[in-house]
Protein backbone atom coordinates (compact mmCIF):
# COMPACT_ATOMS: atom_id res chain seq x y z
CA UNK A 1 0.00 0.00 0.00
CA UNK A 2 2.84 2.39 0.81
CA UNK A 3 4.43 1.70 -2.58
CA UNK A 4 1.18 2.64 -4.28
CA UNK A 5 0.96 5.84 -2.25
CA UNK A 6 4.51 6.80 -3.22
CA UNK A 7 3.78 6.08 -6.88
CA UNK A 8 0.62 8.20 -6.73
CA UNK A 9 2.53 11.06 -5.13
CA UNK A 10 5.20 10.74 -7.81
CA UNK A 11 2.65 10.99 -10.59
CA UNK A 12 1.10 14.04 -8.94
CA UNK A 13 4.52 15.66 -8.55
CA UNK A 14 5.37 14.86 -12.16
CA UNK A 15 2.14 16.46 -13.37
CA UNK A 16 2.71 19.57 -11.25
CA UNK A 17 6.32 20.02 -12.40
CA UNK A 18 5.31 19.44 -15.99
CA UNK A 19 2.76 22.21 -15.68
CA UNK A 20 5.22 24.59 -14.01
CA UNK A 21 7.98 23.90 -16.50
CA UNK A 22 5.65 24.45 -19.43
CA UNK A 23 4.16 27.62 -17.89
CA UNK A 24 7.54 29.06 -16.98
CA UNK A 25 8.91 28.24 -20.41
CA UNK A 26 6.09 30.18 -22.04
CA UNK A 27 6.52 33.16 -19.67
CA UNK A 28 10.28 33.35 -20.06
CA UNK A 29 10.02 33.02 -23.80
CA UNK A 30 7.53 35.82 -23.93
CA UNK A 31 9.57 38.09 -21.68
CA UNK A 32 12.88 36.88 -23.05
CA UNK A 33 14.07 36.17 -19.44
CA UNK A 34 14.90 32.56 -20.13
CA UNK A 35 18.45 32.34 -21.42
CA UNK A 36 17.96 28.78 -22.57
CA UNK A 37 16.66 28.46 -26.08
CA UNK A 38 13.48 26.55 -26.79
CA UNK A 39 15.52 24.06 -28.72
CA UNK A 40 17.20 23.00 -25.44
CA UNK A 41 13.94 22.52 -23.56
CA UNK A 42 13.18 18.93 -24.70
CA UNK A 43 16.52 17.79 -23.24
CA UNK A 44 15.79 19.60 -19.97
CA UNK A 45 12.31 18.09 -19.85
CA UNK A 46 13.67 14.58 -20.48
CA UNK A 47 16.33 14.97 -17.78
CA UNK A 48 13.76 16.22 -15.29
CA UNK A 49 11.61 13.16 -16.00
CA UNK A 50 14.59 10.83 -15.43
CA UNK A 51 15.40 12.51 -12.10
CA UNK A 52 11.80 12.19 -10.91
CA UNK A 53 11.63 8.50 -11.89
CA UNK A 54 14.97 7.72 -10.25
CA UNK A 55 14.06 9.41 -6.97
CA UNK A 56 10.66 7.74 -6.89
CA UNK A 57 12.27 4.33 -7.49
CA UNK A 58 14.83 4.94 -4.73
CA UNK A 59 12.12 5.90 -2.25
CA UNK A 60 10.02 2.84 -3.00
CA UNK A 61 13.11 0.62 -2.77
CA UNK A 62 14.08 2.12 0.61
CA UNK A 63 10.60 1.51 2.00
CA UNK A 64 10.60 -2.07 0.69
CA UNK A 65 14.00 -2.74 2.29
CA UNK A 66 12.75 -1.27 5.56
CA UNK A 67 9.76 -3.64 5.54
CA UNK A 68 11.97 -6.65 4.84
CA UNK A 69 14.22 -5.65 7.73
CA UNK A 70 11.23 -5.39 10.08
CA UNK A 71 10.08 -8.87 9.07
CA UNK A 72 13.53 -10.35 9.58
CA UNK A 73 14.12 -8.77 12.98
CA UNK A 74 10.65 -9.36 14.44
CA UNK A 75 10.76 -12.87 15.93
CA UNK A 76 7.00 -13.08 16.13
CA UNK A 77 6.21 -11.81 12.66
CA UNK A 78 6.00 -15.19 10.95
CA UNK A 79 4.18 -16.74 13.89
CA UNK A 80 1.54 -14.00 13.97
CA UNK A 81 1.10 -13.37 10.28
CA UNK A 82 1.85 -16.71 8.65
CA UNK A 83 1.59 -19.62 11.10
CA UNK A 84 -1.30 -18.05 12.98
CA UNK A 85 -3.35 -17.71 9.82
CA UNK A 86 -2.35 -21.22 8.72
CA UNK A 87 -3.42 -22.73 12.04
CA UNK A 88 -6.70 -20.87 11.94
CA UNK A 89 -7.25 -22.06 8.38
CA UNK A 90 -6.40 -25.64 9.33
CA UNK A 91 -8.83 -25.53 12.24
CA UNK A 92 -11.65 -24.26 10.04
CA UNK A 93 -10.81 -26.25 6.94
CA UNK A 94 -13.07 -29.28 7.30
CA UNK A 95 -15.52 -30.95 4.94
CA UNK A 96 -17.87 -32.61 7.44
CA UNK A 97 -19.10 -31.98 10.95
CA UNK A 98 -18.51 -35.62 11.88
CA UNK A 99 -16.40 -38.42 10.47
CA UNK A 100 -16.96 -41.89 11.91
CA UNK A 101 -14.10 -44.34 11.44
CA UNK A 102 -15.05 -47.99 11.85
CA UNK A 103 -12.24 -50.53 12.10
CA UNK A 104 -14.24 -53.64 11.26
CA UNK A 105 -12.19 -56.75 12.01
CA UNK A 106 -14.01 -59.84 10.79
CA UNK A 107 -10.88 -61.89 10.12
CA UNK A 108 -11.94 -64.51 12.67
CA UNK A 109 -15.07 -66.42 13.66
CA UNK A 110 -17.04 -63.14 13.78
CA UNK A 111 -16.96 -62.77 9.99
CA UNK A 112 -20.70 -63.34 9.45
CA UNK A 113 -21.51 -60.68 12.03
CA UNK A 114 -18.99 -58.33 10.44
CA UNK A 115 -20.64 -58.79 7.03
CA UNK A 116 -24.06 -57.96 8.48
CA UNK A 117 -22.65 -54.92 10.22
CA UNK A 118 -21.00 -53.72 7.02
CA UNK A 119 -24.27 -54.05 5.07
CA UNK A 120 -26.08 -52.11 7.78
CA UNK A 121 -23.52 -49.30 7.67
CA UNK A 122 -23.53 -49.07 3.86
CA UNK A 123 -27.23 -48.14 3.94
CA UNK A 124 -26.73 -45.15 6.24
CA UNK A 125 -26.81 -41.60 4.89
CA UNK A 126 -26.58 -38.49 7.05
CA UNK A 127 -26.00 -34.91 5.99
CA UNK A 128 -22.75 -33.39 7.18
CA UNK A 129 -21.38 -36.82 8.06
CA UNK A 130 -18.86 -39.24 6.58
CA UNK A 131 -18.49 -42.88 7.58
CA UNK A 132 -15.20 -44.52 6.68
CA UNK A 133 -14.88 -48.29 7.14
CA UNK A 134 -11.86 -50.56 6.92
CA UNK A 135 -13.29 -54.05 6.53
CA UNK A 136 -11.41 -57.34 6.69
CA UNK A 137 -13.14 -60.70 6.46
CA UNK A 138 -11.88 -64.25 6.88
CA UNK A 139 -11.02 -64.77 3.21
CA UNK A 140 -7.62 -63.82 1.88
CA UNK A 141 -7.45 -60.45 0.11
CA UNK A 142 -11.06 -59.52 0.91
CA UNK A 143 -10.05 -56.30 2.68
CA UNK A 144 -11.80 -53.12 1.50
CA UNK A 145 -11.94 -49.46 2.41
CA UNK A 146 -15.38 -47.86 2.17
CA UNK A 147 -16.37 -44.22 2.45
CA UNK A 148 -20.06 -43.36 2.81
CA UNK A 149 -21.17 -39.75 2.44
CA UNK A 150 -24.53 -38.16 1.83
CA UNK A 151 -24.40 -38.61 -1.93
CA UNK A 152 -22.21 -41.61 -2.67
CA UNK A 153 -20.29 -44.71 -1.58
CA UNK A 154 -16.66 -45.15 -2.50
CA UNK A 155 -15.05 -48.57 -2.38
CA UNK A 156 -11.33 -49.20 -2.63
CA UNK A 157 -10.06 -52.77 -2.78
CA UNK A 158 -6.73 -53.26 -1.10
CA UNK A 159 -4.26 -55.96 -0.21
CA UNK A 160 -4.91 -58.22 2.75
CA UNK A 161 -5.05 -55.98 5.82
CA UNK A 162 -3.43 -57.07 9.06
CA UNK A 163 -6.02 -55.71 11.48
CA UNK A 164 -3.81 -56.73 14.37
CA UNK A 165 -1.08 -54.31 13.34
CA UNK A 166 -0.74 -50.85 14.83
CA UNK A 167 0.57 -49.64 11.47
CA UNK A 168 -2.71 -50.63 9.79
CA UNK A 169 -4.78 -48.77 12.37
CA UNK A 170 -2.58 -45.69 12.18
CA UNK A 171 -2.74 -45.63 8.38
CA UNK A 172 -6.52 -46.01 8.44
CA UNK A 173 -6.96 -43.06 10.80
CA UNK A 174 -4.61 -40.94 8.69
CA UNK A 175 -6.46 -41.73 5.44
CA UNK A 176 -9.85 -40.97 6.99
CA UNK A 177 -8.75 -37.66 8.48
CA UNK A 178 -6.92 -36.54 5.36
CA UNK A 179 -9.69 -37.32 2.88
CA UNK A 180 -12.76 -36.77 5.07
CA UNK A 181 -11.73 -33.93 7.34
CA UNK A 182 -14.25 -33.08 10.03
CA UNK A 183 -14.92 -30.95 13.05
CA UNK A 184 -15.28 -34.13 15.15
CA UNK A 185 -13.96 -37.68 14.81
CA UNK A 186 -15.11 -40.94 16.32
CA UNK A 187 -13.17 -44.20 16.04
CA UNK A 188 -14.80 -47.57 16.67
CA UNK A 189 -12.74 -50.74 16.91
CA UNK A 190 -14.90 -53.79 16.25
CA UNK A 191 -13.85 -57.40 16.81
CA UNK A 192 -12.63 -59.74 19.52
CA UNK A 193 -11.26 -58.13 22.66
CA UNK A 194 -9.62 -59.18 25.89
CA UNK A 195 -9.20 -55.97 27.85
CA UNK A 196 -5.64 -54.70 28.29
CA UNK A 197 -4.38 -57.99 26.83
CA UNK A 198 -5.38 -57.12 23.27
CA UNK A 199 -8.09 -56.39 20.70
CA UNK A 200 -8.79 -56.89 16.98
CA UNK A 201 -7.50 -60.45 16.70
CA UNK A 202 -6.60 -61.20 13.07
CA UNK A 203 -6.66 -64.93 12.30
CA UNK A 204 -4.97 -64.72 8.88
CA UNK A 205 -1.98 -62.79 10.20
CA UNK A 206 -2.05 -64.35 13.69
CA UNK A 207 -1.79 -60.89 15.20
CA UNK A 208 -3.69 -58.49 17.48
CA UNK A 209 -3.47 -54.90 18.64
CA UNK A 210 -1.62 -54.51 21.92
CA UNK A 211 -2.40 -51.71 24.35
CA UNK A 212 0.87 -50.04 23.40
CA UNK A 213 -0.04 -50.20 19.70
CA UNK A 214 -3.40 -48.60 20.42
CA UNK A 215 -1.71 -45.83 22.35
CA UNK A 216 0.85 -45.18 19.60
CA UNK A 217 -1.63 -45.37 16.71
CA UNK A 218 -4.52 -43.25 17.95
CA UNK A 219 -4.51 -39.48 18.13
CA UNK A 220 -6.69 -36.47 17.39
CA UNK A 221 -9.93 -38.37 18.10
CA UNK A 222 -12.93 -37.05 20.02
CA UNK A 223 -14.59 -40.38 20.84
CA UNK A 224 -13.02 -43.83 21.01
CA UNK A 225 -15.49 -46.72 21.04
CA UNK A 226 -14.94 -50.46 21.33
CA UNK A 227 -17.36 -53.11 20.15
CA UNK A 228 -15.16 -55.80 21.67
CA UNK A 229 -15.28 -57.77 24.90
CA UNK A 230 -13.73 -56.51 28.15
CA UNK A 231 -12.48 -53.22 26.72
CA UNK A 232 -14.27 -51.10 29.33
CA UNK A 233 -11.38 -51.45 31.76
CA UNK A 234 -9.37 -48.98 33.81
CA UNK A 235 -6.18 -50.16 32.15
CA UNK A 236 -7.39 -49.50 28.58
CA UNK A 237 -9.00 -46.16 29.41
CA UNK A 238 -5.93 -44.93 31.28
CA UNK A 239 -3.65 -45.77 28.34
CA UNK A 240 -5.90 -43.77 26.00
CA UNK A 241 -6.87 -40.89 28.30
CA UNK A 242 -4.79 -38.37 26.35
CA UNK A 243 -5.90 -39.68 22.94
CA UNK A 244 -9.58 -38.72 23.10
CA UNK A 245 -12.17 -36.87 25.16
CA UNK A 246 -14.70 -39.68 25.50
CA UNK A 247 -14.43 -43.45 25.74
CA UNK A 248 -17.23 -45.96 25.08
CA UNK A 249 -16.89 -49.67 25.78
CA UNK A 250 -18.55 -52.73 27.31
CA UNK A 251 -17.87 -53.84 30.83
CA UNK A 252 -17.49 -57.57 30.38
CA UNK A 253 -18.69 -59.36 27.25
CA UNK A 254 -19.91 -57.58 24.10
CA UNK A 255 -22.69 -58.92 21.94
CA UNK A 256 -21.39 -59.91 18.51
CA UNK A 257 -23.96 -57.82 16.67
CA UNK A 258 -22.25 -54.69 18.01
CA UNK A 259 -23.62 -51.15 17.97
CA UNK A 260 -27.10 -50.67 16.45
CA UNK A 261 -25.87 -48.11 13.94
CA UNK A 262 -29.17 -47.87 12.07
CA UNK A 263 -30.99 -46.86 15.26
CA UNK A 264 -28.19 -44.56 16.36
CA UNK A 265 -28.17 -42.63 13.10
CA UNK A 266 -31.94 -42.24 13.11
CA UNK A 267 -31.47 -40.05 16.20
CA UNK A 268 -28.10 -38.55 15.32
CA UNK A 269 -27.61 -35.19 13.64
CA UNK A 270 -24.32 -33.68 12.60
CA UNK A 271 -24.69 -30.59 14.81
CA UNK A 272 -24.46 -32.65 18.02
CA UNK A 273 -21.47 -32.18 20.32
CA UNK A 274 -19.21 -35.00 21.47
CA UNK A 275 -20.80 -35.66 24.85
CA UNK A 276 -24.27 -35.77 23.32
CA UNK A 277 -23.12 -38.30 20.72
CA UNK A 278 -21.47 -40.48 23.37
CA UNK A 279 -24.65 -40.48 25.46
CA UNK A 280 -26.79 -41.14 22.38
CA UNK A 281 -24.78 -44.24 21.49
CA UNK A 282 -25.17 -45.74 24.97
CA UNK A 283 -28.87 -44.82 25.11
CA UNK A 284 -29.66 -46.44 21.76
CA UNK A 285 -27.53 -49.45 22.66
CA UNK A 286 -29.61 -49.87 25.83
CA UNK A 287 -32.89 -49.63 23.94
CA UNK A 288 -31.76 -52.17 21.36
CA UNK A 289 -30.45 -54.69 23.89
CA UNK A 290 -32.98 -54.01 26.64
CA UNK A 291 -33.69 -57.71 27.19
CA UNK A 292 -30.05 -58.76 27.52
CA UNK A 293 -27.61 -58.83 30.43
CA UNK A 294 -24.89 -56.86 28.63
CA UNK A 295 -23.26 -53.74 30.12
CA UNK A 296 -22.13 -50.67 28.21
CA UNK A 297 -20.93 -47.22 29.27
CA UNK A 298 -19.53 -43.87 28.14
CA UNK A 299 -16.67 -42.25 30.05
CA UNK A 300 -15.51 -38.65 30.31
CA UNK A 301 -11.75 -39.16 30.13
CA UNK A 302 -11.01 -35.73 31.58
CA UNK A 303 -12.22 -37.07 34.96
CA UNK A 304 -9.97 -40.11 34.93
CA UNK A 305 -6.98 -38.70 36.82
CA UNK A 306 -9.08 -38.14 39.95
CA UNK A 307 -10.32 -41.72 39.80
CA UNK A 308 -6.80 -43.08 39.34
CA UNK A 309 -5.58 -41.10 42.34
CA UNK A 310 -8.41 -42.51 44.46
CA UNK A 311 -7.54 -46.06 43.35
CA UNK A 312 -3.88 -45.50 44.17
CA UNK A 313 -4.68 -44.23 47.67
CA UNK A 314 -7.03 -47.14 48.26
CA UNK A 315 -4.77 -49.90 46.92
CA UNK A 316 -1.88 -48.75 49.12
CA UNK A 317 -3.93 -49.79 52.15
CA UNK A 318 -4.98 -53.25 50.92
CA UNK A 319 -3.41 -56.67 51.30
CA UNK A 320 -3.87 -59.78 49.19
CA UNK A 321 -6.12 -61.62 51.62
CA UNK A 322 -8.56 -58.70 51.67
CA UNK A 323 -8.53 -58.59 47.87
CA UNK A 324 -9.32 -62.29 47.64
CA UNK A 325 -12.43 -61.90 49.79
CA UNK A 326 -13.68 -58.90 47.80
CA UNK A 327 -12.99 -60.63 44.49
CA UNK A 328 -15.29 -63.50 45.34
CA UNK A 329 -18.14 -61.02 45.81
CA UNK A 330 -17.52 -58.56 42.95
CA UNK A 331 -15.98 -60.61 40.11
CA UNK A 332 -17.60 -60.43 36.68
CA UNK A 333 -15.42 -63.32 35.48
CA UNK A 334 -12.11 -65.01 36.35
CA UNK A 335 -10.00 -61.92 35.50
CA UNK A 336 -12.01 -58.77 36.18
CA UNK A 337 -14.11 -57.22 38.93
CA UNK A 338 -16.60 -54.36 38.84
CA UNK A 339 -14.59 -51.49 40.33
CA UNK A 340 -17.58 -49.74 41.91
CA UNK A 341 -18.77 -52.89 43.69
CA UNK A 342 -15.21 -53.67 44.77
CA UNK A 343 -14.86 -50.20 46.32
CA UNK A 344 -18.33 -50.43 47.85
CA UNK A 345 -17.35 -53.67 49.59
CA UNK A 346 -14.72 -51.69 51.50
CA UNK A 347 -16.81 -48.54 51.86
CA UNK A 348 -14.42 -46.52 49.67
CA UNK A 349 -16.59 -43.52 48.86
CA UNK A 350 -13.83 -41.59 47.07
CA UNK A 351 -13.65 -44.24 44.36
CA UNK A 352 -17.41 -44.57 44.13
CA UNK A 353 -17.88 -40.82 43.75
CA UNK A 354 -15.07 -40.59 41.19
CA UNK A 355 -16.71 -43.35 39.14
CA UNK A 356 -20.01 -41.46 39.17
CA UNK A 357 -18.16 -38.39 37.87
CA UNK A 358 -16.36 -40.36 35.15
CA UNK A 359 -19.28 -42.37 33.78
CA UNK A 360 -21.65 -40.05 31.92
CA UNK A 361 -24.03 -42.73 30.64
CA UNK A 362 -24.41 -46.46 31.20
CA UNK A 363 -26.62 -49.42 30.46
CA UNK A 364 -26.85 -52.65 32.48
CA UNK A 365 -26.70 -53.76 36.08
CA UNK A 366 -23.01 -53.00 36.55
CA UNK A 367 -21.41 -49.57 36.91
CA UNK A 368 -19.41 -49.27 33.70
CA UNK A 369 -15.80 -49.84 34.83
CA UNK A 370 -13.95 -53.10 35.27
CA UNK A 371 -10.45 -53.56 36.65
CA UNK A 372 -8.00 -56.44 36.43
CA UNK A 373 -8.24 -58.62 39.53
CA UNK A 374 -7.70 -62.22 38.37
CA UNK A 375 -7.68 -65.48 40.19
CA UNK A 376 -4.04 -66.32 41.01
CA UNK A 377 -3.71 -68.90 38.23
CA UNK A 378 -4.71 -66.32 35.59
CA UNK A 379 -2.38 -63.52 36.65
CA UNK A 380 -0.03 -62.23 33.90
CA UNK A 381 3.40 -60.83 34.75
CA UNK A 382 2.99 -58.38 31.86
CA UNK A 383 0.49 -56.45 33.95
CA UNK A 384 3.16 -54.74 36.02
CA UNK A 385 4.56 -53.00 32.93
CA UNK A 386 1.30 -51.20 32.07
CA UNK A 387 1.13 -47.43 32.51
CA UNK A 388 -1.77 -47.88 34.94
CA UNK A 389 0.28 -50.27 37.08
CA UNK A 390 3.19 -47.85 37.12
CA UNK A 391 0.89 -44.99 38.16
CA UNK A 392 -0.75 -46.89 41.04
CA UNK A 393 -0.14 -49.57 43.68
CA UNK A 394 -2.88 -51.76 42.23
CA UNK A 395 -0.58 -54.38 40.71
CA UNK A 396 1.11 -54.86 44.09
CA UNK A 397 -2.03 -56.28 45.68
CA UNK A 398 -2.75 -58.88 43.00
Amino acid sequence: MKAIAVLSATILLFASLSYLVEANADDHSANQKLKVSKSMFPRFYQRLLEIIKERAYQKVRQQYQKKILEMATNENYEEKNTMGNARQHEKQNFTFNWTFMIYLDGDNNLCNYANKKLNEILNIRKAGTAIVVLYDGNRYNDSCLYAITNDKIERINRNEANMGSGATLKEFISIAKKNYSARHYMLEIWGHGNGWMGVAFDKTNKDYLTLEELKNSIGGIDIISFSACYMGSMEVAYALKDKASYFIAPEGAMLASGLPYEKIFEEFNASMDCESVAKLIVREYGKYYIHTSTNFAAWNLSKLDELVQAIDNFSASLNKSMVEIARNVTAIDSKFVDLYEFAKFFGEKDIMEAINETIISKFGNLHGIEIYCPLPQYYSNKYSSLSFSIATHWDEIL
